[in-house]
């Protein structure tokens, strides 16, 4: 591992050696002993530590691309819940980055199922998403749906009807209507903008 590289995420996240020890839980001394050379991290340890910041391994071993200023850490969630995609600590699977300037208006929703698979949206995939409550006819969106559950769907409107539209032919779409969304039944969190698939 090049802990010039471990120095620049601790900066380019704000965080420090014993926040990564106590999260991680490598020893403080382990890595002190990285940085001083008096002993070579063995792989899983420098996989940790890359899980942690949300980077690759190749990265971690100084092989990858830099990061460069454009990218920003943006916390991953696994479901959203009460109304909007509120962040806490205990939502937070872990972080990706990604080339957008604001990390508190986007968020990553690691897809579960394979309703949107004609895409590329397969399950374990990540999906960036912009925070916003609105949508144009045909984008992706992160639609919550009767209070409490999420969903990914390609989002459809005719006249007062709205649709979510999955990619994927063994699956129905979600008929509401524009009342759902005036009422705080349905509420869209977030647009699509990218997908990461994890191999």
């Amino acid at each position: 591992m090049d802990y010039k590289i471990f120095e620049e995420l601790l900066k380019i996240n704000k965080t420090t050696v014993y926040r990564v020890s106590k999260e991680t839980g490598i020893a403080a001394s382990t890595l002190s002993d990285w940085k001083n050379g008096r002993s070579t991290p063995k792989t899983e340890k420098i996989k940790l530590i890359a899980d942690y910041f949300g980077v690759s391994l190749e990265y971690m071993l100084g092989k990858g691309a830099t990061l460069g200023d454009s990218l920003t850490r943006v916390p991953i969630i696994g479901e959203i819940r009460a109304g909007s995609p509120i962040i806490t600590n205990e939502s937070v699977l872990g972080y990706e980055y990604a080339d957008v300037r604001e990390s508190d208006e986007h968020f990553y929703l690691k897809v579960q199922g394979n309703s949107m698979k004609n895409i590329g949206m397969v399950d374990g995939s990540l999906v960036l998403f912009r925070k916003q409550q609105y949508a144009d006819d045909g984008e992706i969106v992160a639609c919550l749906v009767g209070g409490d559950s999420a969903t990914v769907k390609r989002f459809r409107r005719s006249k007062k009807n709205v649709y979510l539209v999955p990619e994927n032919e063994d699956y129905e779409p979600i008929k509401l209507s524009t009342d759902d969304f005036e009422s705080g039944e349905a509420r869209i969190l977030g647009v699509a903008v990218e997908i990461k698939i994890k191999l």
